[in-house]
């Protein structure tokens, strides 16, 4: 068991060498997975922003838009009013 285990090793280590020895160089830029990647993150967003601005105009509306119910409003915030 222990020859098994010294043999696997060293044959691991002489089939390693050459992928230690490799620069890296030759992969640049950005990869197609990397670029699906960015097109997911900026789908998310791009989903998560219109209704983020729909709820941001009607907060809009609601804060500077006419008083037309605000009586109401404020009339059913009182306590004992049903």
């Amino acid at each position: 068991m222990k020859n098994t285990v010294r043999v696997v090793t060293l044959m691991t280590l002489l089939c390693a060498n050459s992928a230690f020895a490799a620069s890296g160089a030759e992969s640049g830029g950005i990869g197609l997975i990397g670029w699906i990647f960015i097109g997911v993150i900026a789908a998310i967003v791009a989903f998560q922003l219109i209704p983020a601005m729909v709820l941001f105009g009607s907060m809009l509306v609601a804060i500077f838009g006419k008083a037309k119910n605000h009586g109401r409003a404020t009339e059913n915030g009182k306590s004992g009013v049903s």
